[in-house]
């Protein structure tokens, strides 16, 4: 090219252009205003008026180079938009290009409207300079948008070129969190308020009364503004002409299959169209693309599934650091994911995953998820260990263990292939609910525990450890079915239990675990069928429990789990000898179960289960000798009950056990003070027990075990104001017991001990209409007391306590009678009810209330 042609080509273009490599076309034909075609403006436009005349501010305060930054699909783009529609009569050229692919691309496809023609042999980066000086030659100001550069490569690589046009305001919508070389513009999701208007535009046959429902969908997608317009024209055609699809089941599948598996019809949308036509698609294909993981390093990668399987909330780094201890250039890649706009990165040091990017991750890893997430796995089954029978963490507190129980959660809902890990993380947070008293979570827990290890067993039937874990399984699953009062069902639960450990044991008798694990179970029939009062089944039960136990302890003296098992097994005897009317061996059991307690406490005083057995075994001697009439020397066992169960609960008030034996302590102490007859100083102890017990239940109102040791709060506090005389305060205590013993038979009617519980109910309520002379009252109080009474000593004879439940029974309807004058039909219920308590006072010598009636009962009919 010769130099005049040069200049003149330079004072007609601006533009200098190698011979044969670049062709300028336009003679003096002017460049269009419209460089390309427009954006497509969306007609619902909600929220965003204020940030339109942000960005402009910024733009004329000297940002020439905006990125507007946010997550997909929370109206970026959109934003941009209506920002270019509304200023474009301000600048002499405007363009709009798409950068999903590459950002050079985008950049180039502005040559055509620029008159530009590059040769086959030109460099991209000759294309680009001549692009740039042909923009730089362009009359000011110019606006280019440059949507969807998420790649921080390329816009690293551009940065500069973009820079070098003085005359361009460019926008750039983009994922990316971070450039320090620009200014940024960060897009927020849209508040509740608005985001609940703009659910409406799409779906106007809303009804306003759902907006709870409406709310909680809204949160669950984070307000993702795509999102959110996606599910209402989604639920808008589903329900044109009739409801098919109800919000309340929108809801439920986002909770429960995740948000691209809800129902779902084809909508039309502008995100991503190709140039003035809405796309078509289902909401998952266009929610799937808004985010390419092809992008993302195997590192990057492996750390964003870590994230999909927890909350989508904040998550500080070195809660992170703890989970992720091995994985390398933790820090570096959780900022270069937060960089990439997959994570947000809030206060510094807390990151979280939205809940679309989570579900689109989950979706698109989900072949590699349990891989990726092996090591987080691994370290929360570390740190939630726990101690057997009591459930106490052993390496963190409770508040750490309630958030890592509340990830593990999240977990096991997002992968549920059957897995010995996953199945393992699923006991540990099981073991949590049921210590801190939640046990419908507990049971759904354990409930997943079962089903792995069920599946596993089926595919791998000979190995042995799958096997052990198995029989695990229904343990964990029965322990917690009993405390919800499912009787029947922890029974089969355990049944079933016992067959596998009888097997393994069998087959592999040097093993001690399996041993171990036999008599645990043996333990737990006896358990279950001490509840249903079938003493004679206890007692098998825990000999067996108790013959396992001493082999194990005397093979291994200094393994100090099995010397607590014979301890316990110590405490299980002693309990039903009780039962059966045999104080004195129950006092020998209750010795031993003491002895072995205090040398395990005094070996390892800071082990809470050792102490937790202590203070139990002190109730166990002090209730023996309440019942041996030994009121003084019960009170100095029951005051080192008080005593151990107030430092665990002090040490440790979040475990459930240990609030509820604190509960117990007052009850055992105002119940031996009321026998002396310190009727102030029992009242006090009695107010402490219904305020822990009335704690607990408000806290726990599944467990069958805290309503009914409310409802025997109450039933001590209205004995006690009897006692006082307070009548009407006792009517009002004994009438708030009755309803709850009640609620408790109904419910579970197999269970004897609320059976009693409600006899006992119907007796107090008697004794006080007696004393307020309401006779009739009292007389259908009694025959209730006595109907329940007879049903239960005929069902299970050999229990002294339900005897003389009965007899006492009779010598409630006798003195009854007597007081109504009628001396025959008295006489005739005080000597049925001598027969039963002669041969209590024959059979159980010790027990000093046999005795007692025994003799009341004779004087009234000395009288008669």
């Amino acid at each position: 090219m010769n130099q005049h042609h040069r200049e003149i080509s330079q004072a007609n273009y601006g533009i200098y252009a190698e011979s044969g490599n670049i062709n300028i076309n336009h003679g003096n034909q002017p460049i269009p205003k419209n460089l390309t075609a427009p954006p497509f403006i969306s007609k619902v436009f909600i929220g965003r008026e204020a940030e339109i005349k942000a960005v402009r501010q910024q733009l004329q305060n000297g940002h020439l180079l905006l990125l507007v930054n946010g997550e997909g699909g929370i109206g970026k783009t959109t934003l941009t938009a209506h920002y270019y529609q509304q200023y474009a009569h301000d600048y002499q050229h405007v363009a709009w290009v798409f950068a999903e692919s590459s950002l050079l691309e985008a950049l180039l496809s502005l040559a055509s409207p620029l008159q530009l023609e590059f040769a086959p042999q030109c460099s991209s980066q000759q294309r680009l300079n001549a692009l740039l000086a042909g923009m730089a030659n362009l009359a000011s100001p110019c606006l280019l948008v440059i949507d969807n550069a998420n790649n921080l490569a390329e816009l690293n690589d551009y940065y500069l070129a973009l820079s070098s046009c003085p005359n361009f305001h460019i926008l750039l919508t983009t994922r990316i969190t971070e450039f320090e070389q620009a200014a940024r513009y960060a897009i927020s999701p849209l508040p509740v308020e608005l985001a609940t208007q703009l659910f409406v535009e799409h779906y106007p046959q809303h009804q306003r009364a759902e907006n709870p429902l409406l709310h909680s969908i809204l949160a669950a997608v984070g307000y993702n503004t795509l999102v959110i317009e996606l599910l209402a024209k989604n639920l808008a055609i589903s329900n044109r002409l009739k409801t098919r699809y109800r919000l309340a089941e929108l809801l439920a599948d986002l909770q429960q299959k995740g948000l691209l598996a809800i129902q779902s019809q084809v909508v039309n949308t502008a995100y991503h169209s190709d140039g003035q036509a809405l796309r078509a698609a289902s909401p998952a294909a266009i929610i799937s693309a808004m985010y390419d993981m092809g992008e993302l390093n195997d590192q990057e990668t492996a750390l964003l599934s870590v994230f999909a399987v927890l909350p989508a909330e904040n998550i500080d780094y070195a809660v992170l650091e703890t989970l992720l201890p091995d994985k390398e250039n933790l820090d570096t890649v959780l900022l270069d994911l937060a960089q990439k706009g997959w994570l947000a990165n809030q206060a510094d040091s807390n990151f979280k995953i939205s809940p679309v990017v989570q579900e689109i991750t989950l979706d698109k890893n989900r072949r590699r998820l349990l891989a990726d997430c092996r090591q987080l796995i691994a370290s929360l089954i570390d740190q939630l260990i726990y101690e057997p029978g009591i459930g106490h963490p052993v390496q963190i507190s409770y508040t750490e263990a309630a958030v890592l129980t509340h990830y593990g959660e999240q977990i096991i809902q997002r992968l549920i292939e059957p897995d010995e890990y996953l199945a393992l993380l699923c006991d540990r947070l099981g073991n949590f609910h049921k210590t801190t008293g939640n046990l419908v979570n507990a049971l759904n827990c354990f409930e997943a525990y079962f089903r792995s290890y069920k599946a596993l067993y089926q595919a791998y039937p000979n190995k042995v450890s799958v096997k052990n874990c198995l029989a695990i399984s229904y343990e964990k699953l029965g322990d917690t079915h009993a405390m919800l009062g499912n009787l029947e069902q922890a029974l089969g639960l355990f049944e079933a239990e016992i067959l596998l450990f009888q097997e393994l044991h069998a087959n592999y008798s040097y093993d001690v675990s399996f041993k171990n694990g036999l008599a645990i179970c043996y333990s737990k029939l006896g358990d279950t069928h001490t509840i249903l009062s079938n003493l004679t089944q206890c007692l098998y039960f825990y000999k067996n429990e108790t013959d396992l136990f001493k082999e194990l302890y005397v093979a291994n003296p200094n393994n100090l789990p099995f010397k607590r098992g014979l301890a316990i097994s110590y405490e299980k005897l002693g309990n039903t000898y009780t039962a059966l009317g045999n104080l004195n061996q129950a006092l020998v059991f209750f010795d031993a179960y003491f002895r072995l307690s205090n040398e395990l406490y005094e070996a390892a005083p800071d082990n809470v289960s050792f102490k937790s057995s202590l203070a139990i075994s002190y109730e166990k001697l002090g209730t023996a000798h309440a019942a041996l009439g030994n009121l003084n020397q019960a009170l100095v066992f029951f005051d080192e009950y008080f005593r151990l169960s107030n430092e665990l609960y002090e040490a440790t008030p979040d475990n459930v056990s240990f609030k509820s034996s604190l509960a117990i302590s007052y009850e055992k102490l105002g119940t031996a003070h009321a026998a002396l007859d310190n009727l102030n100083q029992a009242l006090v102890f009695f107010d402490e027990y219904f305020r822990l017990s009335n704690e607990l239940y408000e806290a726990h109102p599944n467990n069958v075990s805290l309503k009914n040791n409310l409802a025997i709060s109450y039933e001590k506090l209205g004995t006690a104001h009897a006692a006082l005389g307070n009548l009407a305060l006792a009517l009002i205590f004994f009438t708030a017991d009755t309803q709850l013993t009640k609620e408790l038979y109904d419910a579970y009617p197999t269970n004897v001990a609320f059976k009693r519980g409600l006899a006992i109910s119907y007796e107090k309520l008697g004794k006080v209409h007696f004393a307020l002379e309401n006779w009739e009252q009292a007389l259908d109080f009694f025959e209730e007391q006595f109907g329940l009474s007879k049903e239960l000593y005929e069902a299970h004879p050999s229990d002294v306590s339900i005897k003389n439940g009965l007899a006492i029974s009779y010598t409630n309807l006798g003195r009854l009678f007597e007081r109504a004058g009628l001396n025959q039909q008295a006489k005739e219920y005080y000597q049925t009810a001598k027969l039963f308590l002669d041969e209590l006072v024959n059979s159980s010598p010790l027990y000093v209330k046999f005795k007692q009636l025994n003799d009341w009962v004779v004087q009234r009919l000395s009288g008669l």
